[in-house]
């Protein structure tokens, strides 16, 4: 099962990353080592909290966006754990 993300989303991933400078992989996230899948997640909800989130604490369309980022980051994750990475 291989998954992918909009260009939009992966704009923001960009986006998000060199804010934060996380430095993505050419090849894309799919190639990230576990240690590093991790840290782009902590990446992610760190600009979560700071962007993510309207003045109720509920997620606003940044939010909702990055959430999506996130359960594609981590889907990655629990594919290459399953597979023996």
């Amino acid at each position: 099962m291989t998954q992918s993300i909009s260009s939009h989303l992966n704009s923001l991933l960009v986006e998000i990353a060199a804010k934060h400078s996380f430095r993505l992989p050419q090849e894309g996230v799919k190639h990230l080592l576990k240690r590093d899948r991790e840290l782009l997640i902590d990446v992610l909800l760190q600009e979560f909290s700071q962007t993510g989130l309207a003045s109720d604490d509920e997620p606003n369309q940044r939010g909702v966006e990055i959430e999506q980022i996130i359960d594609f980051v981590g889907s990655i994750a629990d594919q290459a754990d399953s597979s023996g990475d």
